[in-house]
């Protein structure tokens, strides 16, 4: 959850980085309101912990962990049980550690370990057409119609989505 935190009148803390001039102040603050969080006093089990190193670990080569193969198998390194690690998954999500989205079972399936990989997916959809696109890469993939219903209505098609992500994970970029 967030929160806004009163800087005396005001709902921000100016900084100058040249003279650094209310870096105590932010500090001060922002340790104040970690230490009277109640989340931050939740106890974590250690094999919890275990788990979200494991599933971090897979950085450097994933940007996803699909729930039935990854996030299970590490699961069941460390004892967790369903319910234990749906619950975990939500913690971690909560904290801003991971994205586990949960609405649909499409969503529930993948655990984002690197958050930039939905950023880059979203922006290949989510863009200024006049700036960003080359209508050529379009045309050569017979999806040209696709896109300029796109960039001018905002309707996208399946195939323009999936041929935009990579047809990786489609389904889930749809749900959300």
């Amino acid at each position: 959850t967030s929160q806004i935190v009163a800087n005396e009148n005001l709902v921000f803390f100016s900084i100058d980085n040249k003279e650094r001039l209310n870096i105590q102040e932010l500090r001060k603050a922002i340790e104040h309101e970690a230490r009277n969080d109640p989340a931050m006093k939740q106890e974590v089990s250690i094999r919890w912990m275990a788990f979200l190193d494991d599933l971090l670990s897979h950085k450097s080569s994933k940007s996803y962990l699909t729930m039935n193969g990854d996030v299970n198998h590490v699961a069941n390194k460390f004892g967790l049980s369903r319910q234990e690690r749906y619950i975990a998954l939500g913690l971690f999500h909560e904290r801003g550690l991971i994205i586990h989205l949960t609405a649909t079972e499409t969503l529930r399936s993948i655990v984002v370990i690197k958050p930039q990989w939905l950023i880059d997916a979203l922006g290949k959809v989510i863009r200024d057409s006049t700036i960003h696109v080359d209508m050529a890469q379009y045309e050569r993939t017979g999806l040209e119609e696709d896109a300029q219903l796109l960039f001018n209505k905002g309707i996208a098609t399946r195939d323009l989505l999936g041929y935009l992500w990579n047809y990786d994970q489609t389904e889930f970029f749809i749900d959300l």
